[in-house]
């Protein structure tokens, strides 16, 4: 006779926290080959620069195809079943070139990562918000962050090592989703597939006694404005990995890796904000996304006037520390606004959105070298802090006039 689980319990228990943040251990993972480019450009000499360089922003393509197919797996699978289905195509996609090092299956095995990271991503933020509330989950979406980062961490040194044997054997490192598969099959129960947290009940012995999976997914307007608020500051947010470096070489501040040392400490950033985010959000409230836009727009603004590295390094750390704390904050606004139900589907929309933003910032900034006729990066960082000024402003107009708002 098989145990009775008390699902009360479950979700109160540090293993079921441990298995739902595990999904955003990886979030981050395409970085980890980032280094190899070099070493393929010399092996695939008959390949241009460019298609080289592809390979390092295929999987955002794949991602988007993911996010679209998340929902799509999720109601045919059950959310557990579709975390696991998009680890191991990932899994798959990412280990692939360690075997197949020829550009075409490399080409289509990034293509594949992208895509089980697509599906598994919006899940991540899905699980989290549908099993939780208030404190707790506030504290999850920072811890979420902080997670991704130290993922991001482990894995560019793990990458680091394997690529002194060959540029082909860094994608082992991808093997490290095993990680979150395993702790997802054992921590994670089925059951909580159409759990939601707003809308169903625990009955006197633990059992789940009401769910709400008839209730179709759907979304709205106000999911779809948080989605474009996203991708404007996520295209903004890139003034600095697009313009810092020429800024630290351009105006003889440092050379390039000057830049990427100081990009360095940018996951340190990535987690201190994400496990201070719940305490921070508890002090401005409302007012939290406000605040950080306005300390990113002001930050990148002082960094085009800063010719000192100590300054721009403290500079660049608040700019990231205040996306931290932005990217949760967000997350638990869009929380309030999504339909019931409809968590997957909303995440799902702000990936896309978030996806949008990376591909045309260059393009966006490029723009705005034209309109003014100043195509320098000090330029196009002053462009991304001011604008971030005005969107802290919108903001703050947003929450007067929106009293349901809990952040």
């Amino acid at each position: 006779m098989s145990k009775i689980i008390n699902y009360s319990e479950v979700l109160e228990s540090k293993r079921l926290m441990v298995g739902v943040l595990s999904v955003s251990f990886l979030l981050s993972a395409g970085n980890a080959i980032s280094g190899t480019i070099p070493a393929m450009e010399e092996a695939f000499s008959n390949i241009s620069k460019a298609n080289i360089e592809t390979l390092t922003t295929i999987p955002t393509a794949g991602i988007m195809l993911g996010t679209v197919l998340s929902g799509v797996f999720s109601n045919y699978l059950g959310k557990k079943k579709s975390v696991l289905a998009g680890l191991i195509i990932a899994l798959v996609g990412g280990v692939i070139p360690a075997f197949l090092p020829q550009y075409w299956p490399i080409f289509i095995s990034r293509f594949l990562f992208g895509v089980g990271m697509g599906i598994f991503n919006p899940l991540s933020v899905s699980y989290i918000t549908d099993l939780y509330a208030g404190d707790r989950q506030r504290s999850l979406l920072g811890y979420r962050n902080a997670v991704s980062n130290l993922g991001d961490t482990i894995m560019l040194f793990v990458a680091g090592i394997l690529i002194t044997f060959g540029w082909n054997i860094t994608y082992l490192v991808f093997f490290a989703l095993l990680i979150p598969i395993v702790l997802i099959i054992l921590f994670v129960p089925k059951e909580f597939d159409n759990f939601d947290i707003r809308n169903s009940a625990l009955d006197e012995n633990g059992q789940i006694s009401d769910s709400v999976s008839d209730v179709k997914p759907s979304t709205n307007l106000k999911v779809i404005e948080v989605g474009v608020v996203f991708m404007v500051i996520t295209m903004l947010y890139n003034a600095i990995p697009l313009k810092f470096a020429s800024y630290i070489v351009t105006e003889h501040i440092g050379t390039a890796s000057t830049a990427t040392w100081i990009f360095s400490f940018l996951v340190l950033a990535g987690i201190f904000s994400g496990v201070l985010f719940e305490k921070i959000s508890k002090v401005f409230k409302r007012l939290t996304v406000f605040v950080f836009e306005i300390v990113i727009g002001v930050a990148y603004i002082t960094i085009a006037f800063t010719y000192n590295i100590p300054l721009l390094t403290a500079l660049v750390l608040i700019s990231g520390f205040g996306w931290g704390i932005i990217n949760p904050a967000l997350t638990a606004r869009l929380v309030d606004v999504s339909p019931i139900n409809s968590m997957n589907l909303s995440t799902s929309i702000i990936v896309i959105f978030i996806s949008v933003g990376s591909l045309i910032s260059p393009y966006f900034f490029a723009m705005f070298a034209g309109l003014f006729g100043n195509d320098s990066a000090a330029f196009a960082i002053v462009v991304g802090g001011a604008l971030y000024v005005v969107m802290a402003v919108l903001d703050f107009i947003k929450i007067k006039k929106n009293k349901e708002l809990s952040i």
